[in-house]
């Protein structure tokens, strides 16, 4: 049985993230398909802050449902898609693996490069170590293609 297609953006701080939530949002509207947004909490060594470790964990799950919820409502917004919301803590390496081999539905990982001599440490780890052993195709969209050229790429072929 044939799955709707899932599109997976992992959302972080960073500048470049519009161009990749905008390209995924507007290929799955173009596809039928789905948008994933997954925000990582990085892991930290608690053992010198015991005391208030729930603490921060609980001050990042808020903000990383924050800036999922923010993505989420541009991407409703362009595309009337909702897209599926995801926090995960650990290494970000390991939980999109982990993401990328439980759900199936998901072909495209898309990341976006910064506009600068290094794109960045996550597409750098994905696209070099990690290219290899990624269950789905990863796509890098640059950070300083115009809307106009991520909806054209983005568009069904002829």
């Amino acid at each position: 049985m044939r799955h709707r297609s899932k599109f997976l953006v992992i959302v972080d701080d960073s500048d470049e993230l519009g161009v990749a939530v905008r390209f995924a949002a507007m290929r799955a509207k173009n596809t039928n398909g789905g948008v994933i947004l997954l925000n990582i909490i990085e892991q930290f060594d608690p053992q010198q802050w015991q005391s208030i470790e729930e603490i921060i964990l609980q001050e990042a799950r808020d903000k990383a449902q924050e800036k999922l919820q923010k993505w989420s409502k541009v991407i409703n917004d362009l595309t009337g898609i909702v897209p599926e919301l995801i926090v995960k803590e650990g290494v970000a390496s390991d939980q999109i693996v982990e993401i990328l081999k439980l759900d199936q539905a998901i072909r495209f990982l898309v990341l976006a490069a910064a506009d600068s001599d290094q794109p960045g440490p996550l597409v750098s780890f994905l696209a070099g170590q990690k290219s290899g052993k990624l269950p789905v195709p990863l796509v890098i969209i640059p950070q300083g293609l115009s809307d106009q050229i991520i909806d054209d790429l983005a568009s069904k072929a002829d």
